[in-house]
């Protein structure tokens, strides 16, 4: 497979999502859509408009069986996430499967499991972390900014979800699996060590059954802990926060929307020696800003013949978690995690 010959994708799902993976490619010469799988072909029609006239079918079975595609990007709503997945994997292509890649850690291992023996490349789609902000923070921590880290705090929020399948219990919406994965990945991601213990409240809609807000405690194996919270009673829409405490500094991210602001204050770092406030604005859509360097990536994996940074491992490890918040939120005891 040539570097300089881009790769052959095909959409399955196209909703929101769906377009905005198909607005991204079409800025990059990566990738190329040539087929578009959604039961509403109104939607894969619009999706493969979008991609400059990719072919469209009404099944991710028709697509993989009719289409001669390199890889596929897995872009529907979260129950169905894990089947097209599986199938895509069955039929030997490469696979961007959306976060959080499954319902439950059940399905993440037979994902984890079907990667393994076909030997292709997985991505779990936790887009966020290619945002400059996020990245930022990770550089930061990778120099040693706060030292070792002892504890996090953070939040997510999003407005109120009533309606379409993001609003379903039966269908993986609520804002846990919604948003909640993003900051529980970063939390995981720039911990740097294994969860062995949670706690988690939930509380849901009496309408829509999904959970409305959770709030939770993540332990880590070095001693460390995580404090968390992901609601949908963000009427400003989209916010969110995390705060970063080690023994040679602090870190703060804030988000609103998607602007971002990082105050950092290090011991360990003289140019951050006194608080320091660094400003990143949005200045274009930023979520083809964050998508450029994911699928970027996930090209050069698939080129490169290795899995990329976020794995699905590290997908089955945020649904792990998210399993043990269910199970600590009925119960009332913390979990611990095999």
């Amino acid at each position: 497979m040539d570097a300089q010959t881009p790769l052959r994708v095909g959409i399955i799902g196209c909703g929101y999502q769906g377009g905005i993976l198909a607005r991204t490619v079409v800025t990059g010469n990566a990738w190329r859509v040539v087929a578009c799988a959604d039961p509403d072909q109104a939607a894969a029609a619009r999706v493969a408009a979008i991609a400059g006239g990719a072919a469209v079918y009404a099944s991710t079975e028709d697509l993989l069986q009719g289409a001669d595609v390199d890889a596929v990007f897995v872009a529907t709503s979260h129950d169905a996430l894990y089947e097209c997945a599986l199938a895509a994997i069955q039929a030997g292509k490469h696979v961007m499967a959306e976060k959080p890649i499954g319902i439950d850690e059940k399905e993440a291992v037979q994902l984890e499991e079907a990667v393994a023996r076909a030997g292709i490349c997985f991505m779990s789609g936790y887009s966020f972390r290619y945002i400059a902000a996020w990245q930022k923070v990770a550089e930061l921590l990778h120099a040693g900014a706060v030292g070792e880290i002892q504890a996090m705090i953070g939040a997510i929020g999003i407005g109120p979800m009533s309606a379409g399948w993001r609003a379903s219990l039966d269908t993986g919406g609520g804002p846990m699996l919604y948003v909640g994965t993003h900051l529980v990945d970063q939390m995981l991601w720039y911990m740097g060590d294994e969860p062995v213990e949670v706690s988690a409240n939930i509380r849901y809609r009496a309408d829509t059954r999904a959970d409305e807000t959770t709030t939770f405690e993540i332990r880590f194996s070095r001693g460390a802990a995580a404090q968390g919270m992901a609601t949908q009673t963000s009427h400003a829409g989209l916010y969110s926060n995390l705060d970063i405490y080690g023994r040679q500094g602090r870190i703060n991210l804030r988000g609103v929307g998607f602007t971002y602001s990082i105050e950092v204050v290090s011991a360990a770092l003289p140019a951050y020696s006194q608080p320091t406030t660094i400003h990143l604005p949005q200045v274009e859509d930023l979520r083809m800003v964050m998508h450029r360097p994911q699928l970027a990536e996930f090209a050069q994996a698939i080129w490169e013949r290795r899995q990329p940074s976020c794995t699905v491992s590290d997908g089955r490890r945020v649904l792990k978690v998210l399993d043990a918040f269910t199970r600590s939120a009925r119960t009332g005891q913390p979990v611990r995690l095999a």
